[in-house]
């Protein structure tokens, strides 16, 4: 259960969301909420951390990489997953060929706010996440 929750997006989103929050909170004339979203995100890092090295020494042969460059989704098993994993960033694909022009025009039209663009990127990522799990999700369902 453990090595599920680890290795799904669920820990690099509410990471990114912090550091954004940190980041756009600091920009914004509210340091302090800023410094705190910052320490949160920390915390919750070496928290994910040591959650890995724990599941690590419990699952050799399963481990999960901190510093891997290929992402967990990329490791498929057979030529099924395969096809998942295609689907999946084939969709991935598609939503950001519609998502970048959206947010480079809401970028262009808010471009006096210093913070959209952080937000932006930040909802890129969220998006992604999103679209790629609930295609394998669906996918997955249906085998």
């Amino acid at each position: 259960m453990l090595k599920t929750i680890l290795r799904s997006p669920i820990f690099p989103i509410i990471l990114l969301i912090f550091i954004i929050a940190s980041l756009v909170l600091q920009l914004n004339t509210q340091p302090l909420l800023g410094r705190i979203c910052s320490w949160t995100a920390f915390i919750f890092a070496l928290i994910w951390t040591i959650l890995i090295k724990r599941q690590n020494n419990k699952d050799p042969k399963g481990s999960i990489k901190l510093s891997g460059f290929i992402p967990y989704e990329f490791r498929e098993m057979d030529e099924g997953q395969q096809w998942v994993t295609f689907k999946a960033c084939r969709n991935v694909y598609i939503y950001y060929s519609l998502a970048i022009p959206i947010a480079a025009f809401i970028c262009f039209i808010f471009s006096k706010y210093i913070f959209v663009p952080l937000l932006s990127i930040g909802a890129l990522g969220v998006g992604q996440y999103i679209v790629y799990w609930m295609t394998t999700s669906r996918l997955l369902k249906r085998t």
